[in-house]
């Protein structure tokens, strides 16, 4: 009899060992879910407040000119976007917070300048103007604004 109760307690001893470790181990992966989850979170919450609008009219000859009024004096004539901040955060008007793609090819951020129209932040309500150093040719051509996960593109002929 006594070793009947011997192996049984070394068994439950075993038993309750065991489910100690996989309840430590569960308790582990449930705690680095919770964190990524708390992650993913704060990154959705970014990007619905992030929103744009391209309100450059498509048929103004304005998208495509030469800007001597921002020490543009080459001659040749640049894609100029006003980009509006519709979102509920304030963005980064610079080629750090945007990427410029012309008739589905990428802009360097060399080759463009982003600041708003009244030279303060980028607030929501506020314009921002994309200049891209650029000569298009006649024809239609689509520019499209990336801000963060927000894409936004203009189709326009000239």
């Amino acid at each position: 009899m006594a070793s009947e109760s011997v192996t049984t307690l070394i068994i439950f001893i075993a038993a309750v060992s065991v489910a100690a470790g996989v309840s430590g181990a569960m308790v582990t992966s449930v705690g680095g879910i919770a964190g990524s989850l708390d992650d993913r979170g704060a990154d959705v919450a970014k990007q619905i407040g992030t929103d744009v609008e391209i309100v450059s009219d498509p048929g103004s000859e304005a998208l495509s000119r030469d800007h001597p009024a921002d020490g543009d004096t080459d001659g040749t004539d640049d894609v100029v976007l006003l980009v509006k901040n519709v979102g509920d955060r304030t963005l980064l008007a610079s080629t750090d917070g945007v990427e410029v793609l012309l008739d589905g090819r990428y802009v360097p951020p060399e080759s463009y300048t982003v600041e708003t129209v009244d030279g303060g932040t980028w607030d929501s309500g506020t314009v921002a103007r994309v200049v891209v150093d650029k000569t298009l040719g006649t024809g239609d051509h689509r520019a499209t604004i990336i801000v963060g996960s927000e894409r936004e593109t203009l189709r326009f002929a000239l």
